[in-house]
């Protein structure tokens, strides 16, 4: 069977890789260079336990009050797209109680297997930097440390990740260098991280081993030929194939466009810095919670990542944002100052209205599966991806939990489908 998979980025990568050890032929194909974008550029957490939608009670909101702050972490810049608008009234619809907690359920399941498939990916010859000395939350008010507390005694009722919930005191003593301001902290002992770049360099080689073509530079859109079979434009000539596999990220949408889908994926632009490893974080992982900022010891930098900005797809820097990441570091150690220089970088993650992704076969183009709208868990969510998409495109059975991630749930409010006949 010939696949091509759309989009070379963790998501694709991972879907390849599965496709391929089960003999498929696939061609990968990136407008960019494969494996970078907001797939290298991450905080590169493994954390199924940290794995909540983006739509959450209050969300919005508090996006809205910010909108003023030029280094909130969360912000909406204003868009004439009226896809935009329409994303944002469905989003607002999901920032509640019951569709959060249902939504968190979901994602939980998906999960079940996350840690497992990454100990086999390493197994098969897989090579890249690998901690699993877990991670800590970080909190400078009660109300946050509580209201975080709560949701992950669901989470580990859901079968996530123990954890133990540090006063003050005895967060200081396992970070030494805190500020005194941080009230207490949550401890997720079995969470993992990693290097995302070596990651996704990693399956680069892994796919290529096994006969994995890599087209890089090249833009795919789908249409339908003149008798309705899908095909793939933008290269130096049509091409076919027995099935697609899109999986471009934040680009997903402008895909399938031209199969008469408005698919519901926006971008959720992401600031990061590396700096050096003088960071006084220890081994572990940590999250500071009111900024929303995630710091990783990695072996040659520390990374500071975060910030969530929705409007559009532009990746220009705004430096005074990004470097809000940096300064809200000094609210949490008391040690630290914000390296001089530092140069920023960004990325932009494919969010859906209802933080879950999309994964399965487009329902007019059985021969066409999306892998898409993983937000914040490219990583994380990579591996079982690839899974799913294999069984998609094989035929095979999807598992029961996976049926709500279809991209048919859509239906009624983003997609208009022209009947095609075959």
């Amino acid at each position: 069977m010939r696949v091509t998979v759309i989009g070379a980025g963790s998501i694709g990568l991972c879907s390849a890789l599965a496709l391929a050890a089960e003999g498929a032929d696939v061609c990968v194909v990136d407008a960019r260079a494969a494996g970078t974008g907001a797939s290298s550029h991450n905080a590169g957490w493994v954390v199924p336990s940290m794995s909540a939608p983006v739509p959450a009670p209050g969300v919005l909101t508090q996006s809205l009050k910010w909108m003023l702050r030029p280094d909130s972490p969360l912000y909406i810049s204003p868009s004439r797209d009226p896809r935009f608008a329409s994303f944002l009234i469905a989003m607002l619809r999901n920032c509640t109680t019951t569709r959060f907690e249902s939504g968190l359920r979901n994602l939980m399941a998906l999960n079940h297997r996350t840690f497992e498939l990454f100990d086999e990916l390493e197994r098969t010859g897989l090579q890249f930097e690998n901690h699993r000395s877990g991670l800590v939350q970080l909190f400078r008010t009660q109300k946050s440390l509580d209201s975080h507390s709560e949701e992950m005694t669901l989470v580990r009722a859901l079968g996530g990740d123990e954890f133990d919930v540090l006063t003050s005191a005895r967060t200081a003593q396992l970070m030494p260098g805190l500020s005194s301001s941080v009230v207490g902290g949550i401890v997720c002992p079995h969470e993992r991280f990693l290097d995302p770049a070596a990651f996704v360099e990693s399956l680069i080689t892994q796919c290529e081993s096994l006969g994995v073509e890599i087209v890089e530079g090249t833009e795919l859109t789908l249409s339908e030929d003149s008798i309705g079979n899908v095909t793939a434009s933008g290269a130096e000539r049509p091409m076919t194939s027995d099935h697609f596999v899109v999986a471009a990220g934040a680009w997903s949408a402008d895909v399938v466009r031209g199969l008469g889908y408005t698919l519901p994926v926006q971008s959720g632009k992401g600031y990061g810095f590396d700096v050096p490893p003088i960071f006084p974080v220890g081994t572990r992982a940590s999250y500071l919670s009111e900024a929303k900022v995630a710091v990783t010891p990695l072996s040659g930098a520390t990374r500071m990542a975060g910030t969530m900005g929705f409007g559009g797809r532009s990746e220009h820097i705004d430096k005074r944002r990004a470097e809000g990441i940096l300064t809200s570091a000094a609210d949490y150690f008391d040690t630290w100052e914000p390296p001089q220089n530092a140069v920023p970088w960004t990325g932009l993650r494919p969010m859906t209205p209802d933080g879950m992704p999309i994964i399965g076969r487009l329902p007019h183009h059985p021969n066409v599966t999306v892998a898409t709208g993983h937000a914040m868990l490219g990583i994380t969510l990579g591996p079982v991806t690839g899974e799913l998409v294999a069984r998609s495109v094989f035929g095979r059975s999807l598992p029961a939990y996976a049926g709500v991630f279809g991209p048919d749930r859509f239906s009624r409010t983003f997609r208009s489908v022209r009947p095609t006949t075959r």
